[in-house]
This record gives structure tokens, sequence and C-alpha cells, in this order.
């Protein structure tokens, strides 16, 4: 998908030879939420003993919600009017902010566990006096409820690229036309585009179910959309105040060792961390070159 953007981009890049072009940076602030963050726990083992070659033992979940902080964001890019009011044209930019974020408890009415499929495994339990393998049975272990908390000191970093349209009311041209000469540069207008974007998300973090402290660590991309309204005061300012609402989620997975220290008893727990941005209400200035 970026790759498809590129080539927009470029093919605006050669549009803008025939039209006006306006290189631009910007900096702005988003007021926003995280949705419903979920992590669940699962153990499993491979094994012949069970179907598929896999045994599963149960899935805790729960989800958290948590906050998140205003972001804060750069932008640089470049502006095509494609007729000499100003009336129409076309953005395409890149961006970076940056968020601090906390998960928050976790809420004890969405904890969930579903139970363990397969209770037990054969493996080799031990050797006899002739160093022949003897075959017995473990119990899997059951995955434990997801930890109360998890992390604070959150902290988001979404690189995007973006493309928009918009329309523009040349105010300016209108007055002067109409009774005022002297009317300074103005212009009200909307944009609605898109685009991909990339981010993580990082936090330290105390792994309670292993008695491990470490580093957290989620990301994900997809596309995203923007809609909103721009005001121009003078031909090298632009205001906007926009809506971004992003349509992608950010994963973690993580496999430990699990159960026992015994190579052939031991299993594996996974875990899984989702979560995603609801939509943004972005406020910015742009400087025009």
């Amino acid at each position: 998908m970026f790759k498809n953007l590129f080539i927009l981009m470029t093919a605006l890049g050669s549009i803008s030879m025939a039209a006006e072009s306006k290189p631009f940076v910007g900096v702005g602030m988003g007021v926003g939420s995280m949705q419903t963050s979920e992590f669940y726990q699962q153990t499993i083992k491979a094994s012949s003993s069970c179907s598929d070659g896999v045994c599963v033992g149960n899935t805790t979940s729960g989800a958290y919600v948590g906050g998140r902080g205003n972001s804060f964001s750069v932008v640089v890019g470049d502006e095509v009017f494609f007729d000499s009011y100003g009336v129409s044209g076309l953005r395409a930019y890149g961006g970076f902010s940056y968020a601090k974020s906390s998960f928050g408890e976790l809420d004890t009415q969405s904890v969930k566990d579903t139970g363990l499929k397969d209770k037990s495994f054969e493996t080799i339990t031990g050797f006899d006096a002739t160093l022949n393998p003897i075959i017995g049975r473990v119990p899997i272990r059951p995955a434990p409820t997801p930890q109360k908390r998890l992390f604070d000191d959150g902290i988001w970093n979404i690189y995007s690229l973006h493309l928009d349209f918009f329309l523009n009311l040349p105010l300016d041209i209108l007055i002067r036309k109409l009774f005022w000469e002297k009317m300074p540069y103005f212009k009200l207008g909307a944009y609605a585009g898109g685009g991909l974007e990339y981010a993580t998300l990082r936090g330290s973090w105390r792994n309670e179910t292993l008695a491990l402290d470490g580093k957290f660590f989620a990301s994900g991309s997809g596309f995203f959309l923007n809609v909103g309204a721009s005001m121009y005061l003078g031909a090298r300012n632009r205001i906007n105040l926009g809506v971004k609402i992003p349509y992608y989620a950010l994963n973690s997975q993580n496999w430990y060792g699990y159960g026992d220290p015994d190579v052939w008893k031991q299993q594996t727990l996974k875990q899984n961390f989702d979560t995603k941005l609801s939509r943004e209400l972005q406020i910015s200035y742009v400087f025009l070159f």
C-alpha cells in the first residue's frame, strides 16, 4: 500500500510542474483516545498425543481501558493548486506524531476463561536404568488470569503519509471584485483524504505471570481517513481543524517457556496484546513557502 501512495505522490509532483506548487511545514496537536485494549494468554504444547499435533490449554483474556494524552505532530509536504484562484488542489505530505498513554486497571468484568481444551500430553518423563525413555502424561498448566495492571509509561510514535483533496471558497477574490480592492489573501475551505501510517507503542512493564521486568513493544500499520476545514490567513499561513479516523490495530505477541524447566515437560505460554486508537480531533498551523 505504501508503494501505491508513493506512486500517487510522484504523480502529484509531475502535476505541480504545470500548476502552482507551495511546499509547506506545519505543527499540530491532536485530542483523541484509545479503544479498549485486550490482553490474552494461552498455554500450548507441540505433541503428537493431541489433535493436529498441538495441545491447547485454556485461554484467559481481559480488557484494559487506558488513557492517551494529547498528541503532538510535525508535517512536511507540498500543496498544489489546480487553478489561479486557489479553489481546488491536492496536498501530499509526510508526518510524525508523538503521544503518551496509560493502560490503567484490568476491567474485572471483562475477564474470560475458555477452559482447558486438552488436559494433558504424552512426553518423556524420565529414563530407566538402561537409559531408555519413559513415556508418561503431563498435565497442561493453565494460563493465569491477566494481571491487574499493564503499564503507565506508554509512548506512541506514528509515521504517516497523507494525500488530501481540497476545495476553497476564494472570499478574498470575491470581496476584491465586489467592493474592496485591498482585501488581503483569505480563503475558507474543506478537505478530505487519507493515507497510510505505521505506529509503535513502547513501555516498561512487570510481567507478573512470569515475574519478569522488561520492555513492551507493539506495532501496526494501516489506512486512515482525514476530513476537515482550512483557513488561509495570508498567502503563507494556513490553519486546519479536522478529524483523523484510523482503521488498523497494533499487536504484540510473545512466547515464553512455561510450566517446567525440563525441556520435555516444558510448555509454551503465548501472550497477545491488541489495541488501537479511536478517531482524533486535530488542529494544526502550516507555513507555506
